[in-house]
């Protein structure tokens, strides 16, 4: 354990924004598998439904898509956006190859 406050106060902001963390990789690893499971199907279109953000009739985002999900962890610097470019271009390459 840390003695000086200055540690205990980053241990605290570790703690914090390794729950951060772990959450928004929870939902990338989830969309990423429903992706993977819809091209191994060879379900196209349940596949592009997943990619893209889902809207119900009122316009309004039902679950966010696995390209939203990317840019949001861009955004937040959990990977970066280089990282995040490839995967999305590698996911839309995935959709094409089953077209």
């Amino acid at each position: 354990m840390p003695l000086i406050a200055s540690a205990k106060k980053q241990l605290r902001q570790n703690h914090k924004n390794k729950a951060r963390n772990d959450h928004f990789r929870a939902l990338y690893r989830e969309a990423r598998i429903a992706f993977e499971a819809a091209i191994k199907a060879k379900d196209a279109k349940s596949a592009q439904e997943i990619l893209i953000n889902k809207k119900d009739k009122d316009g309004k985002n039902v679950k966010s898509g696995l390209q939203s999900i990317i840019d949001k962890l861009v955004k937040k610097n959990i990977i970066h956006k280089n990282n995040g470019s490839r995967k999305k271009a590698k996911f839309v390459r995935m959709i094409k190859e089953l077209s």
